[in-house]
């Protein structure tokens, strides 16, 4: 091994010292889970994606844990000018952003690749493992209430919405939330377990309640329980903007065949 000395007398002699090799964008994307503000970074465009969705179909759409929206429209006094100025300075803030990072090294608008296909690699193969085993181990197909007629637009805006919104309340805050709870009691892995658990429960009891829930059904409460169990292990594992991304894709599958 060379000593100090000898790299020094090597730069003197014009021989550089070697450099270390930069990690690609698929070894950064799957050496870990995804930090938070990458994540942050990377579900905006689902966030833009509905709330222009949202305005262009005149408030039709809405995700029914969407709390975010409701807050905006609040804070901006239910003024359509105020709402799209803040919209539009979020959008400037978020380009910004993407420009300052990608200078200075730490973020590169290529990493919207590797999670658009992971994300796609489990939305297209998540529905079909729960389905099989429903029916090979309960021995039933549950018969979920899917809207048909729905127009491409429409599909991107419930998907986009529901991606973003549900993984936020139901994993981020929810599954987060309850395992920081439980932590102290039950310790770090049983607490993250019960979290897992609890948080489906909840997200598929969601879409049984309120006004525009569908009717309720033993079979399709274990499916979404189970498609639960799925966005929650995509969320601990890989982080936040794959498991929005996965739920997002996975609606435009299924509502594109509805």
């Amino acid at each position: 091994m060379p000593t100090k000395r000898a790299r020094d007398e090597d730069e003197d002699n014009g021989r550089p010292r070697p450099r270390r090799r930069r990690r690609g964008t698929l070894s950064r994307h799957f050496g870990g889970r995804i930090d938070p503000f990458t994540s942050a970074i990377l579900v905006f465009p689902l966030f833009l994606t509905y709330q222009l969705g949202i305005l262009s179909r005149g408030g039709r759409g809405q995700n029914g844990v969407d709390f975010v929206t409701r807050s905006l429209i609040e804070l901006c006094e239910r003024d359509l000018g105020n709402y799209l100025l803040i919209l539009g300075g979020l959008c400037v803030a978020y380009l910004a952003i993407v420009v300052i990072l990608r200078r200075s090294g730490s973020f590169s608008p290529r990493a919207f690749l590797p999670v658009l296909l992971e994300a796609t690699f489990y939305a297209t193969t998540m529905g079909t493992l729960i389905l099989f085993a429903l029916q090979r181990f309960l021995d039933f197909a549950p018969g979920l209430a899917i809207a048909g007629g729905l127009l491409p637009v429409d599909v991107l805006v419930i998907a986009a919405g529901a991606g973003l919104h549900e993984e936020l309340i139901f994993r981020l805050i929810g599954m987060g939330g309850l395992g920081w709870l439980l932590a102290g009691i039950t310790g770090r892995r049983r607490a993250w377990i019960a979290a897992l658990i609890l948080s489906s429960l909840i997200f598929s009891m969601a879409h049984h309640v309120g006004p525009a829930g569908e009717p309720f059904t033993y079979d399709a409460f274990v499916y979404r329980s189970l498609a639960g169990v799925f966005f929650a292990i995509v969320y601990q594992i890989r982080g936040f903007a794959v498991a929005a991304w996965t739920h997002a894709l996975y609606d435009v599958y299924v509502l594109s065949l509805g």
